[in-house]
């Protein structure tokens, strides 16, 4: 895989991106058209519509609209958090890698890694929410070097009461509504409540047999309760983990102690800068702050 090839392919998404909607309008003209009127019109009446996109990188990708228009229209994840990280995944992956993406969604950064860690590398993929994971399988069932889990991962084996929104707030599916109370959208689309299986990590790689190279964890609430369960095997290992961080207003409290657990266990961590490399970050908070951030991808490094 030609890494420089794939991070000159993704400027093109934070090109679009970063444009204004008249930009972004002509780049695809009928693509965004077709988007803006299904949000508006069909949506709050129909539902979510399944369609197909090519990424940045290459993959068709099955995806349910309004959600993941930005993958639609760009080819990628366009916020710009996730946007350094795609950089960041493009520049530490390699063939044979292990990757593991815990909050996978439809599978972005799933079928990314997989790209990147080829035949001889391996990606596990977890995903608590059942019509997002039916979506995760559609993309990843032709994949060999991909498992995917519908799955919770937690500080212990059992299940857990999980919160499913309508398709448009799907990347706020949580353990933990509470944070998204205040919200105006909130009283009109209430989430869903299920029961879902859960899994720690440190029995899961025991299980598996795995030494993953990079965790991605993104998972509305449920950071302290992700790391807690992987304790065993950090303690005796070192893995880059990339853990998205909310700003305090969002109810960042399992974030905190998710950041406070792994400082315990010998990590530091970073921020990660427009060319997808690691610069090093003082307080967290108030960076989220200078930089006007409602959240970002912060990587640990032990």
């Amino acid at each position: 895989m030609d890494h420089s090839h794939l991070l000159q392919q993704i400027k093109r998404v934070e090109k679009i991106a970063y444009a204004s909607k008249v930009r972004r309008m002509l780049f695809h003209p009928i693509k965004y058209l077709l988007a803006i009127l299904h949000r508006k019109l069909v949506y709050p009446f129909k539902g979510s519509v399944a369609i197909q996109s090519t990424t940045f990188f290459g993959e068709e990708m099955h995806l349910l609209l309004p959600a993941s228009t930005d993958i639609y229209l760009t080819g990628g994840k366009s916020h710009e958090s996730e946007i350094r990280l795609a950089k960041f995944i493009i520049n530490n992956l390699a063939q044979g890698d292990c990757f593991i993406d815990v909050g996978a969604h439809y599978g972005y950064f799933t079928l990314l890694a997989a790209k990147l860690v080829g035949n001889t590398g391996q990606i596990h993929s977890f995903e608590a929410a059942s019509t997002t994971f039916a979506m995760l399988k559609q993309n990843s069932s032709n994949k060999e070097n991909i498992s995917y889990y519908h799955k919770a991962v937690a500080d212990k084996k059992g299940s857990i009461t999980f919160y499913e929104f309508p398709n448009l707030y799907s990347e706020y599916n949580s353990i933990d509504v509470k944070q998204f109370e205040n919200n105006p959208w909130f009283s009109k689309l209430a989430p869903q409540e299920i029961s879902v299986d859960t899994i720690d990590l440190s029995s899961f790689f025991d299980q598996e047999k795995l030494s993953p190279k990079l965790i991605k964890i993104d998972v509305e609430g449920a950071e302290f309760k992700v790391i807690k369960g992987a304790v065993n095997y950090l303690q005796e290992h070192a893995p880059l983990i990339a853990m998205e961080y909310l700003k305090s207003e969002r109810n960042n409290a399992a974030h905190r102690q998710a950041v406070e657990l792994l400082r315990s266990l010998g990590y530091a961590y970073s921020i990660i800068n427009g060319d997808g490399l690691l610069v090093n970050c003082d307080d967290i908070d108030a960076y989220l702050v200078s930089h006007q951030l409602e959240s970002d991808n912060i990587v640990f490094v032990k």
